[in-house]
């Protein structure tokens, strides 16, 4: 189960030397506003609406009216429902994730760096994505349903992919250890693509996760509000 932890890591520094890898890219201007929808692109299904918990319910009986796995269900409402999942109190509000959609990773993990962090390291100003502090060989999955647009070991991001969504939206993933998928490739919520790393431009072992509304640096959007639109919580 995932458990966000608050705070900084080695991994802090770690994408600010990866966005300024990107020697292609030009200087962008503040962080763009979060759009789900990309022009032409196929609309992937929405999160379901909130579930309002009622008296007598029980996580399990949710779950399964929701066709939502317990143990996700519980990870997306941690911290609605708190330590004990037996524990629900009716008036509680639950989310539940988009079926077929998930976290890049299923483990703890710190955020090291927050997308829009400012700083002069990045050609953009700003912090393209977020980056989440977890060991070398930590399994990274495709977020939801789409192809692999490229692979690469070369540059600032180290071993990174880049997966064209379903919705139109491009996700990176970055300072990779390995790769396991290749250009082309079709890939569904939570398929293994690699697992997380220390290559590249980084201090620290760590995921950087970062989502574009085209293939080019400079075209990010809001990570954690993009993931949040599909009720996964990082």
């Amino acid at each position: 189960m995932l458990a966000a932890l608050a705070g900084a890591s080695t991994a802090g520094a770690a994408s600010a030397a990866s966005a300024a890898g990107a020697a292609s890219a030009t200087a962008a201007g503040p962080p763009a506003a979060y759009g789900q929808h990309v022009a032409g692109a196929a609309r992937a299904e929405p999160a379901p609406p909130p579930y309002r918990v009622r008296k007598g319910d029980t996580l399990t009986a949710i779950s399964r009216r929701l066709g939502v796995p317990l143990d996700r269900l519980y990870d997306v409402n941690r911290s609605v429902i708190g330590s004990d999942p037996n524990l629900l109190r009716p008036g509680q509000v639950l989310r539940a994730p988009t079926p077929g959609w998930t976290a890049p990773v299923d483990a703890e993990y710190r955020i090291s760096a927050r997308y829009g962090l400012p700083g002069d390291g990045w050609i953009a100003g700003y912090h393209t994505g977020v980056d989440l502090a977890v060991p070398t060989g930590t399994p990274v999955y495709s977020v939801g349903p789409g192809e692999v647009h490229s692979t690469s070991t070369e540059g600032a991001y180290g071993n990174h992919i880049l997966v064209r969504m379903a919705d139109g939206h491009y996700v990176l993933y970055a300072h990779l250890d390995r790769m396991s998928v290749a250009d082309g490739d079709r890939v569904e919520g939570g398929t293994r693509i690699g697992d997380s790393g220390n290559t590249g431009n980084s201090t620290g072992p760590h995921l950087h996760f970062e989502v574009r509304t085209g293939t080019d640096y400079g075209t990010d959007v809001d990570p954690v509000e993009y993931l949040a639109t599909y009720g996964i919580d990082i």
